[in-house]
């Protein structure tokens, strides 16, 4: 069994939505992912954050890390089929659930 994330030491950009893109990089040492908004409100914001993921069947990973403001997010991505499932909770109680497309970036 991997103990550390498959993907660690890797960036992909994620679409989420027209208004929504952003670069996932995960840390070498697969604890930390540092996250840039490329559009939308958020568009320059960069934060890095501790991670969890869990490894699912058909090469799914369950990802999850919550944001300085106490914001929770969640993903299911497979990268191998290029495609993310997105769930966002804000702390207003606002609930996003997004999907798009994921793209391999560059090595981290």
């Amino acid at each position: 069994m991997t103990t550390t994330f498959p993907y660690a030491g890797k960036s992909f950009t994620l679409n989420l939505a027209e208004s929504l893109q952003v670069i996932n990089s995960y840390s070498e040492d697969g604890k930390t992912v540092y996250i840039e908004f490329l559009n939308g409100d958020l568009k320059g914001t960069k934060m890095d954050v501790p991670f969890k993921w869990k490894s699912l069947s058909d090469g799914n990973f369950l990802i999850s890390w919550q944001e300085a403001d106490k914001s929770t997010v969640v993903h299911c991505d497979n990268f191998e089929h290029k495609n993310s499932h997105a769930f966002y909770t804000m702390m207003d109680g606002s609930f996003f659930v997004m999907e798009g497309s994921i793209e391999p970036t560059k090595d981290f």
